[in-house]
């Protein structure tokens, strides 16, 4: 009998930790093996402790997670001071249930001892956990919402929010886009996505990188280099969000651990992995692509997708081309705002300059697809960047425009929410 009560004061004191995430059958045995290899999966000795200890206690084993433990580095690491007390509170339990009778007037202790929860400060150990599993388990496939790249774009941050994870993409040199980085990041202690200043919230959304910034007067708080991002873009403006100052950056100097969400709002990785990225930033040609989750799959899962923009990119151009300006204006959102323009206003406008035309040619070129993960109050989004080269018998010009197109769902044509000049 006390064998069952100890059993299922085990199963209430350890299940929100266990139950996290759950592993694959067969899993645990390739985690351990990939664990007492000489894994390039593997930073350091002290990650493949934590990392063992953390599956011991998902398994229940708290002799063996003390045991990965035991080392002199992982005495001044927060992290594995917490798994070490976890560990120890298990341990503590079934000793105190062993006692059987002797302890009978204990009970209240015991009920108390099984009640403390240490999940949600134990909860970097589980995603860290979580991206070795998907590491050793071959994770394989394309970010699904980078549709078209042109030669403009030199690399991709995706910050999934709900895996707590970086992922890097770059070209090779067959100019195939391959990942670069997987990171822990850390993202704003609130979670969902931003919408006023201060509301410890990372914004969801497409944004680009704008800086590399070395200060000195930063170091202690965000660590040796800041990448600031465009928020709030002209989508994030449009819904009446607002705040700024979001960037990626890294830890403070005196710390070596945070939890997923304990930011004001920017994205922040540790120190040695933040250096690591700035080979990757190039400003105003690096896309960050911020959601609660990033898709992955087969390249072939875009084919509709594409399909669809590109029906409703060429009629937008051929009937721009065709002067006839009412289906050309047909192609915008209800919603559409270009500066100072709402819908009303462009109409005025654009009936006015296509009334001196005798033709009007348009191309584009360097184009730039990107799927919002983000579903938002017009539904789907999809960011378009591209050279627009114009051309009439009176004017010509080339500028980069960026588009925001929307749909309600996926029988719809896409129309343009918001239009925008962009310096080349």
């Amino acid at each position: 009998m006390l064998k069952i009560i100890f059993f299922v004061l085990c199963c209430m004191s350890g299940q929100a930790f266990a139950e996290e995430f759950q592993l694959k059958n067969g899993l645990e045995d390739r985690l351990w093996k990939a664990l007492e290899s000489d894994s390039d999966n593997l930073q350091n000795a002290n990650e493949r402790s934590i990392l063992g200890a953390t599956l011991a206690l998902k398994q229940n084993d708290f002799s063996k997670a003390l045991a990965m433990l035991e080392t002199a580095e992982n005495n001044q690491d927060p992290l594995a001071s917490l798994l070490k007390a976890e560990a120890y509170r298990r341990a503590a339990l079934q000793a105190v249930s062993s006692a059987g009778d002797y302890g009978k007037n204990n009970k209240q202790s015991e009920l108390q001892l099984a009640q403390i929860d240490l999940s949600s400060d134990l909860s970097e150990a589980d995603v860290r956990l979580q991206a070795f599993a998907d590491k050793v388990d071959g994770v394989t496939g394309f970010p699904l919402d980078l549709l078209f790249l042109s030669a403009d774009v030199s690399s991709v941050f995706l910050v999934d929010k709900g895996r707590s994870r970086l992922f890097v993409y770059q070209r090779d040199a067959e100019n195939q886009w391959q990942r670069v980085a997987d990171e822990y990041v850390v993202t704003g202690a609130k979670g969902g996505d931003k919408k006023q200043r201060g509301d410890a919230r990372t914004p969801n959304g497409i944004y680009r990188f704008t800086d590399v910034r070395h200060d000195a007067k930063l170091y202690s708080k965000y660590g040796p280099v800041v990448f600031p991002i465009d928020y709030p873009n002209a989508l994030d403006a449009l819904h009446g969000k607002n705040g700024n100052g979001i960037w990626m950056h890294g830890y403070p100097e005196d710390v070596s651990r945070r939890p997923p969400q304990d930011t004001r709002g920017c994205f922040a990785l540790p120190n040695a992995q933040l250096q690591k990225m700035e080979p990757f930033v190039i400003p105003g040609k690096t896309w960050v692509v911020i959601s609660e989750h990033i898709a992955f799959g087969e390249r072939e899962a875009q084919k509709d997708l594409l399909a669809s923009l590109e029906k409703s990119l060429v009629a937008w151009q051929q009937d721009w081309q065709s002067l006839d300006t009412e289906a050309y204006l047909s192609h915008y959102h209800h919603k559409f705002r270009s500066g100072q323009y709402d819908l009303k206003a462009w109409k005025k406008y654009k009936t006015k300059v296509n009334g001196s035309k005798e033709f009007i040619r348009v191309a584009f070129s360097r184009l730039t697809l990107l799927h919002d993960p983000t579903p938002w109050a017009e539904g789907e989004v999809v960011v378009a960047e591209f050279i627009q080269h114009y051309q009439s018998n009176n004017y010509k010009d080339a500028e980069r425009k960026r588009l925001y197109l929307a749909r309600p769902d996926q029988d719809a044509p896409w129309k343009i929410l918001i239009e925008e000049k962009v310096e080349l």
